[in-house]
Protein backbone atom coordinates (compact mmCIF):
# COMPACT_ATOMS: atom_id res chain seq x y z
CA UNK A 1 0.00 0.00 0.00
CA UNK A 2 0.85 3.46 -0.51
CA UNK A 3 2.75 4.78 2.55
CA UNK A 4 1.97 8.51 1.62
CA UNK A 5 -1.61 7.93 1.45
CA UNK A 6 -2.14 6.24 4.51
CA UNK A 7 0.51 8.30 6.75
CA UNK A 8 -1.45 11.29 5.16
CA UNK A 9 -5.24 9.81 6.16
CA UNK A 10 -3.88 9.29 9.85
CA UNK A 11 -2.31 12.71 10.32
CA UNK A 12 -5.51 14.27 9.12
CA UNK A 13 -7.98 12.07 10.92
CA UNK A 14 -5.68 12.77 14.38
CA UNK A 15 -5.22 16.42 13.30
CA UNK A 16 -9.51 16.48 12.98
CA UNK A 17 -10.11 15.38 16.51
CA UNK A 18 -7.05 17.22 18.25
CA UNK A 19 -8.51 20.25 16.76
CA UNK A 20 -12.39 19.49 17.44
CA UNK A 21 -10.95 18.89 21.40
CA UNK A 22 -8.62 21.52 21.21
CA UNK A 23 -5.60 19.86 21.89
CA UNK A 24 -3.79 20.44 18.60
CA UNK A 25 -0.85 22.84 19.99
CA UNK A 26 -0.48 19.90 22.51
CA UNK A 27 -0.43 16.27 20.03
CA UNK A 28 1.66 18.96 17.57
CA UNK A 29 4.78 18.88 20.38
CA UNK A 30 4.28 15.07 20.98
CA UNK A 31 4.18 14.74 16.78
CA UNK A 32 7.38 17.00 17.18
CA UNK A 33 9.00 15.14 19.69
CA UNK A 34 8.29 11.80 18.05
CA UNK A 35 9.60 12.91 14.90
CA UNK A 36 12.71 13.69 16.44
CA UNK A 37 12.79 10.79 18.33
CA UNK A 38 13.08 8.39 15.20
CA UNK A 39 15.80 10.90 13.79
CA UNK A 40 17.94 10.30 16.52
CA UNK A 41 17.48 6.63 17.49
CA UNK A 42 16.83 4.83 14.19
CA UNK A 43 16.69 1.64 16.53
CA UNK A 44 13.42 2.78 17.35
CA UNK A 45 12.35 2.11 14.21
CA UNK A 46 13.40 -1.31 13.94
CA UNK A 47 12.06 -2.12 17.39
CA UNK A 48 8.62 -1.17 16.96
CA UNK A 49 8.94 -2.98 13.90
CA UNK A 50 10.19 -6.74 15.27
CA UNK A 51 7.05 -9.05 15.70
CA UNK A 52 8.75 -10.10 18.94
CA UNK A 53 7.57 -6.82 20.93
CA UNK A 54 4.50 -6.86 22.11
CA UNK A 55 1.50 -4.39 21.49
CA UNK A 56 1.92 -2.77 24.97
CA UNK A 57 5.48 -2.54 24.51
CA UNK A 58 5.00 -1.02 21.33
CA UNK A 59 2.74 1.50 22.87
CA UNK A 60 5.26 2.25 25.98
CA UNK A 61 7.72 2.70 23.01
CA UNK A 62 6.01 5.53 21.32
CA UNK A 63 4.88 7.31 24.64
CA UNK A 64 8.59 7.66 25.90
CA UNK A 65 9.04 8.74 21.94
CA UNK A 66 6.63 11.52 22.11
CA UNK A 67 6.33 12.73 25.75
CA UNK A 68 8.29 12.70 29.01
CA UNK A 69 7.63 12.02 32.76
CA UNK A 70 6.86 15.76 33.72
CA UNK A 71 4.89 16.17 30.41
CA UNK A 72 2.80 12.84 29.89
CA UNK A 73 0.84 12.34 26.18
CA UNK A 74 -2.41 13.99 25.72
CA UNK A 75 -5.33 11.65 25.89
CA UNK A 76 -6.35 12.02 22.02
CA UNK A 77 -2.13 11.12 21.57
CA UNK A 78 -2.79 8.09 23.76
CA UNK A 79 -5.82 6.59 21.50
CA UNK A 80 -4.70 7.19 18.66
CA UNK A 81 -1.56 4.95 19.43
CA UNK A 82 -3.77 2.54 20.48
CA UNK A 83 -5.84 2.86 17.12
CA UNK A 84 -2.35 2.54 14.99
CA UNK A 85 -1.15 -0.44 16.90
CA UNK A 86 -4.30 -2.33 16.63
CA UNK A 87 -4.59 -1.78 12.96
CA UNK A 88 -1.03 -2.76 12.79
CA UNK A 89 0.27 0.07 11.20
CA UNK A 90 3.33 0.63 13.44
CA UNK A 91 5.67 1.34 10.69
CA UNK A 92 3.87 4.23 9.64
CA UNK A 93 4.41 6.47 12.54
CA UNK A 94 7.44 8.20 11.77
CA UNK A 95 5.80 9.06 8.23
CA UNK A 96 2.48 10.03 10.12
CA UNK A 97 4.07 12.24 12.67
CA UNK A 98 5.78 14.39 9.67
CA UNK A 99 2.91 14.40 7.34
CA UNK A 100 0.69 15.77 10.73
CA UNK A 101 3.05 18.42 11.77
CA UNK A 102 3.32 19.66 7.72
CA UNK A 103 -0.77 19.82 7.96
CA UNK A 104 -0.59 21.30 11.31
CA UNK A 105 2.02 24.21 10.34
CA UNK A 106 -0.40 24.89 7.28
CA UNK A 107 -3.58 25.30 9.26
CA UNK A 108 -1.79 27.88 11.57
CA UNK A 109 -0.02 29.67 8.77
CA UNK A 110 3.59 28.58 10.40
CA UNK A 111 6.51 28.83 7.74
CA UNK A 112 9.84 26.77 8.76
CA UNK A 113 13.13 28.55 8.60
CA UNK A 114 16.76 28.06 8.93
CA UNK A 115 19.98 29.52 9.11
CA UNK A 116 23.42 28.24 8.44
CA UNK A 117 26.54 30.26 9.51
CA UNK A 118 30.36 29.09 9.75
CA UNK A 119 30.00 30.82 13.31
CA UNK A 120 27.28 32.10 15.61
CA UNK A 121 25.68 34.47 14.65
CA UNK A 122 23.94 37.74 17.02
CA UNK A 123 20.50 37.58 18.55
CA UNK A 124 19.78 41.10 16.08
CA UNK A 125 21.12 39.15 13.01
CA UNK A 126 18.99 35.77 13.60
CA UNK A 127 15.53 37.94 14.32
CA UNK A 128 16.91 39.95 10.91
CA UNK A 129 16.89 36.74 9.51
CA UNK A 130 13.84 35.71 10.91
CA UNK A 131 11.90 38.85 9.46
CA UNK A 132 13.12 37.93 6.05
CA UNK A 133 11.71 34.24 6.35
CA UNK A 134 8.50 36.21 7.20
CA UNK A 135 8.78 38.35 4.16
CA UNK A 136 10.24 35.62 1.59
CA UNK A 137 7.29 33.28 2.50
CA UNK A 138 4.81 36.04 2.65
CA UNK A 139 3.27 34.60 5.98
CA UNK A 140 -0.17 36.17 6.83
CA UNK A 141 -0.75 38.55 9.87
CA UNK A 142 -1.74 35.54 12.16
CA UNK A 143 0.81 33.69 10.93
CA UNK A 144 4.72 32.78 12.58
CA UNK A 145 7.95 31.28 11.93
CA UNK A 146 9.55 28.67 13.38
CA UNK A 147 13.12 29.33 13.27
CA UNK A 148 16.62 27.45 13.90
CA UNK A 149 19.80 28.41 13.62
CA UNK A 150 22.74 26.46 13.45
CA UNK A 151 27.04 26.45 12.98
CA UNK A 152 28.21 24.45 10.14
CA UNK A 153 32.24 25.52 10.31
CA UNK A 154 32.35 23.50 6.42
CA UNK A 155 30.42 26.68 4.80
CA UNK A 156 33.69 28.67 5.71
CA UNK A 157 32.06 31.89 5.53
CA UNK A 158 28.70 33.89 4.66
CA UNK A 159 24.98 31.83 5.00
CA UNK A 160 22.39 29.52 3.71
CA UNK A 161 18.91 30.68 4.65
CA UNK A 162 16.44 27.78 4.24
CA UNK A 163 12.88 28.80 3.72
CA UNK A 164 10.42 25.70 3.70
CA UNK A 165 12.11 24.00 0.57
CA UNK A 166 13.98 26.91 -1.23
CA UNK A 167 17.52 27.29 -0.45
CA UNK A 168 19.33 31.11 -0.79
CA UNK A 169 22.92 29.70 -0.42
CA UNK A 170 25.01 32.86 0.24
CA UNK A 171 28.25 30.32 1.53
CA UNK A 172 31.46 30.86 0.60
CA UNK A 173 32.13 26.96 0.21
CA UNK A 174 29.50 27.34 -2.80
CA UNK A 175 31.43 30.00 -4.48
CA UNK A 176 33.97 28.35 -4.66
CA UNK A 177 32.62 25.40 -5.91
CA UNK A 178 30.95 27.79 -8.67
CA UNK A 179 34.80 29.33 -8.97
CA UNK A 180 36.35 25.51 -9.14
CA UNK A 181 33.95 24.63 -11.63
CA UNK A 182 34.08 27.37 -13.90
CA UNK A 183 37.83 26.69 -14.21
CA UNK A 184 37.71 23.17 -14.74
CA UNK A 185 35.14 23.54 -17.40
CA UNK A 186 37.37 26.59 -19.26
CA UNK A 187 40.26 23.65 -18.85
CA UNK A 188 38.64 20.96 -20.44
CA UNK A 189 37.25 22.57 -23.15
CA UNK A 190 39.89 25.02 -23.60
CA UNK A 191 38.61 28.64 -23.69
Amino acid sequence: MDTGRISTRYAKALLEVAVKNGSADKVYEEMEMLANSFKEFPVLKKALANPQVDSKERKQLVLSAAGNESSPVSSEFSKFIDLVIERKRESYFQTISLVFQDLYRKEKNIVIGKLTTAVETSDQVKEKMKELVAEIAQIPSDGKVEFVSEVDPKIIGGFQLQVESQLLDASVATQLQSIKKTLMDKAITGA
